[in-house]
């Protein structure tokens, strides 16, 4: 980095307390170990909005803006992070230029282990996650589109055929939903948020009879061989960036795993147009054009989401009510409740 510590001038606002201290000499060290342009501003960001638990920092330099993330404690472990690292330099490189991949650090490492924590510094990816302003179908053929390049190029990495893991733990999840239905039913579970306590009210009122619903639609699928490859598992909305019309980046790959693309389009058709039967068929049909689904795949599909939208409901209203988690941002957590009373309404 040179001088950069002559003329490194830090965005945080109000009094530096010896946590914001720290947290920028850590992020400065970090930022050593790269062969980047000069550091001329650091902007702590927190989580960014998302539930993962990484760390976000925005470091402009003299000739280009990165995004330098820690990841938490608890997940990937350096294993997990090599793959996911190799399977976005390779999609990155094969018609996916919304995809940022972590750089290398000056000694070849695709991130740095510090602190007890692992660290990467990526492209800072252009764009706002603003489909909902505006959900117009050239946005949505964007990230159909967008989403076949990505699974051809990461089905070059890793390629098989087994059983979808994500459907039997699905499936599991819908089997034993009984026992945390009953808890929040009787339960007292007052919230400050109305929405919270409407999500319980719908969740209650469908009981473990839709539960065993949704099971019984979902366990032919258990069955199935299907081809599987890397997906994204937490492809929705706010991992979606836009400059106009264009789909500019998607972020956020930590859940990546191995599994059927059926995953990624449930988890993506869900969050865009799941009150939208016939613009949830015009982004299978984008999404056909670059790689065709087979009926199979076109019910895990269904499937999947139907399934999401329940058990989604249920694990935020136990994380809320009976944990009595925290969450770094409350306008997002209430966002993702509307969503979901929306979704299980329809």
């Amino acid at each position: 980095m040179g001088s950069a510590g002559k003329t490194f001038q830090s965005s945080f606002r109000g009094p530096a307390t010896n946590v914001r201290v720290k947290r920028l000499s850590i992020a400065k060290t970090i930022l050593k170990q790269y062969a980047i342009s000069e550091v001329k501003d650091l902007d702590y960001l927190g989580g960014a909005g998302g539930f993962s638990g990484a760390q976000i920092w925005k470091v402009n330099t003299s000739t280009q803006t990165w995004c330098l993330r820690r990841w938490p404690l608890s997940h990937p472990d350096r294993e997990r992070l090599d793959w996911i690292n190799l399977v976005l330099a390779h999609a990155s490189s094969h018609d996916c230029p919304f995809v940022a991949a972590p750089i290398e650090t000056k000694s070849g490492e695709r991130f740095v282990h510090a602190g007890s924590f692992f660290w990467e510094l990526a492209p800072w990816m252009p764009g706002i996650a603003d489909f909902e302003r505006d959900p117009n179908d050239r946005r949505l053929q964007g990230v159909m589109s967008g989403l076949a390049k990505f699974h051809l190029a990461s089905a070059q990495v890793n390629l098989g055929f087994q059983k979808s893991r994500n459907a039997a733990a699905r499936l599991l999840a819908l089997q034993n939903a009984g026992a945390q239905i009953e808890n929040l039913g009787r339960a007292n579970t007052e919230h400050e948020l109305e929405c919270v306590q409407h999500l319980r009210r719908i969740v209650v009122g469908k009981g473990v009879a839709y539960a065993n619903q949704l099971a019984g639609r979902l366990e032919p699928m258990t069955r199935e061989v299907f081809p599987v490859q890397p997906v994204i598992r937490d492809v929705w909305h706010d991992h979606l960036l836009f400059t106009g019309d264009v789909l500019t980046g998607i972020i956020d790959f930590g859940a990546m795993q191995i599994d059927n693309v059926a995953l990624d389009l449930s988890r993506v058709l869900g969050s865009l147009v799941s009150h939208q039967p016939d613009r949830w068929q015009m982004a299978m049909d984008f999404y056909s054009k670059y790689r065709q689904l087979s009926p199979k795949e076109i019910r895990l599909v269904f499937d999947l989401d139907q399934s999401a939208a329940f058990l989604g409901g249920l694990n935020w209203l136990n994380w809320i009510l009976l944990e009595g988690r925290s969450f770094e941002s409350a306008d997002h957590v209430e966002k993702r409740i509307v969503h979901l009373i929306l979704r299980l309404e329809a």
